[in-house]
């Protein structure tokens, strides 16, 4: 089945891949008719890729994520979908974030130095057009052929981002350096604020893990985050095979009709690194329901009203 919508696309603002012109021109390409717009803690793309998707017949969902740490062990991710983009609280809120981050990769590099990599915090801060990100960190080190030995002699070969980025800038990663980052509570406040509609990102990455050949998943945390309010989650996300896509759908397909959530889906494009799928699941077997964006919009409505 050929996709329509795909609510979950970033570009050069976080750590995405394509100007949001050249997103909504991919949209188009492969005939998407919706797609939303969820930059890592930034919205700068919305209004460009609005323009454009009107252009061209795309709407464009101006949407977030934010990144809201639990602990030291645990983030979560927060979509917020048919933000207002001028709402105080919430850029304030951005810019702040945005100062933490480049506290943080400023960190990052100096340990990443202590490892004998080559890197130099003014190349990564030029790569990222918004917000910096562990993928831009991630290709600074790798396509600097000062690094090339050393990735080789450690990975046995030159990594991918994604491989990296877990031996060295994710959580318990060697080089990792925590931040101050929004709580899942703040998250979904910041959004609510926003005139938004928060939605729990990937819990099939964040809230499972695969044991030997199981996929277990831990649900805790989403009673937890209905309780702060909620509204949906993103249920069509994908795993690294099809089958544990499909065991994935089908745990968060029961748990969003258990809390009574709306089901979302998206490819978590980046089109930079090894992050996500394509756009649209051109490359993968997800069927993201043209439902899930006319219950966003039902639920916007109806706030709206209110």
């Amino acid at each position: 089945m050929k996709n329509t919508i795909d609510l979950h696309a970033h570009t050069i603002y976080s750590d995405g891949g394509l100007t949001p012109i050249a997103l909504v021109m991919r949209a188009k390409e492969i005939g998407l008719k919706s797609i939303a717009v969820t930059d890592h803690d930034n919205i700068s793309a919305i209004e460009v890729a609005t323009i454009k998707g009107a252009e061209l017949g795309v709407e464009i969902i101006p949407g977030i994520e934010l990144t809201a740490y639990v602990d030291e062990m645990l983030d979560l991710h927060i979509l917020g979908y048919f933000i207002d983009k001028k709402s105080r609280h919430l850029n304030e809120r951005l810019e702040f974030y945005k100062k933490q981050r480049e506290v943080k990769s400023k960190k990052v590099v100096e340990n990443l130095k202590g490892f004998g990599y080559k890197i130099d915090f003014n190349e990564v801060k030029k790569l990222a057009k918004g917000t910096i990100a562990q993928p831009h960190l991630a290709y600074i080190v790798i396509n600097n052929s000062s690094n090339t030995a050393k990735l080789t002699e450690e990975f046995g070969e030159i990594p991918t981002t994604g491989e990296f980025i877990k031996e060295y800038l994710a959580v318990g990663g060697k080089a990792y350096e925590p931040r101050e980052a929004a709580t899942p509570e703040e998250a979904i406040e910041i959004i609510h604020e926003a005139s938004g509609i928060a939605v729990l990102a990937h819990p099939c990455w964040n809230l499972a893990a695969k044991v030997g050949s199981k996929l277990i998943f831990d649900d805790q945390w989403v009673e937890k985050l209905v309780k702060m309010g909620l509204d949906g989650i993103e249920v069509y996300a994908h795993r690294d095979t099809k089958e544990d896509t499909e065991k994935a759908v089908e745990h968060y397909e029961k748990v969003a009709d258990k809390y009574k959530l709306i089901k979302t889906g998206g490819s978590d494009f980046h089109g930079f690194g090894s992050a996500g799928k394509d756009l649209g699941f051109k490359d993968f077997s997800v069927s993201i329901p043209a439902k899930a964006l006319s219950d966003l919009r039902k639920l916007k409505a109806s706030l709206t009203v209110k």
